[in-house]
């Protein structure tokens, strides 16, 4: 079947590891749309932060999975929000807990289109707000302005694991725990997946999931591979989301997008 849609994980996958976005990727994509091709995006970063690569836009045209799948955003359309999935008010209470249990774990919020609110900061929290490129506001769990779309905690891995393992039992009937990267781990709503949000998109497109080639590196992109034609998973992917691909291609350093383009698509 001809492949239609690339669609790409952001850091780690579309990005290189200092979160830039290569010329040689982006050629690759401009000249896959010139000809007729679709490309979006399914990543963790909300709106304003797949924003901050302007010369990314015109490439993009279908709705983007932004929030690792909270949300369904028309970004040629004004951000329209076409489809949107948050936390429920009891996690509120969850989440301020670990924060007080994990006194060195940085930890923030996702809300509305483009808020992102820091409850602790940390070198790790720095190293996100440096990534997404825009400031995190300071606030307290208490305070901030809710619902949630998600929630990220941020600290070393071996630290996360022992927060996930605490969270997981809290959290049962109300969300989730995904690691987005090896330091973040983030809360998502109960059956929220990029995959999920993804098969939006391609029921109101028209797209059979066979048509599709998805890209990704960590496991919150698990069953965005799952579901498309081809799930491709880059060289510096995680052990587990190699496992659950359909095939493994170059790193984000190497311009996995290209090669992605070039051997499927062109």
């Amino acid at each position: 079947m001809k492949r239609r849609l690339l669609v790409s994980d952001m850091d780690h996958t579309l990005l290189d590891e200092d979160s830039g976005l290569s010329p040689e990727n982006l050629e690759a994509i401009r000249a896959h749309v010139a000809r007729g091709g679709l490309f979006t995006v399914a990543t963790g970063r909300m709106p304003a932060a797949i924003r901050v690569f302007p010369e990314l836009l015109p490439c993009i045209n279908l709705p983007v999975v932004t929030g690792n799948g909270g949300q369904v955003v028309d970004l040629a359309g004004g951000d329209k929000i076409l489809r949107r999935w948050v936390l429920p008010k009891e996690v509120r209470p969850i989440v301020k807990e670990a924060i007080a249990r994990f006194p060195r774990m940085g930890a923030v919020a996702y809300h509305g289109l483009e808020g992102f609110y820091s409850f602790r900061m940390t070198p790790y929290v720095e190293g996100l707000i440096a990534k997404e490129k825009r400031p995190a506001v300071p606030t307290t769990v208490d305070a901030s302005p809710m619902p949630w779309n998600k929630t990220l905690m941020t600290q070393d891995h071996e630290t996360l694991l022992e927060v996930q393992a605490w969270l997981d039992p809290q959290l049962s009937g109300l969300g989730r725990t995904v690691f987005s990267e090896e330091t973040y781990l983030e809360i998502l709503p109960l059956g929220v997946s990029k995959g999920a949000a993804l098969s939006v998109i391609l029921e109101l497109e028209g797209i059979d999931p066979q048509e599709v080639v998805a890209v990704g590196d960590a496991l919150n992109d698990k069953e965005m591979l799952e579901l498309a034609g081809i799930g491709a998973a880059v060289a510096n992917a995680s052990p587990e989301l190699k496992a659950a691909a359909d095939v493994q291609v170059c790193s984000n350093n190497e311009n996995a997008i290209r090669y992605c383009l070039e051997r499927w698509f062109d």
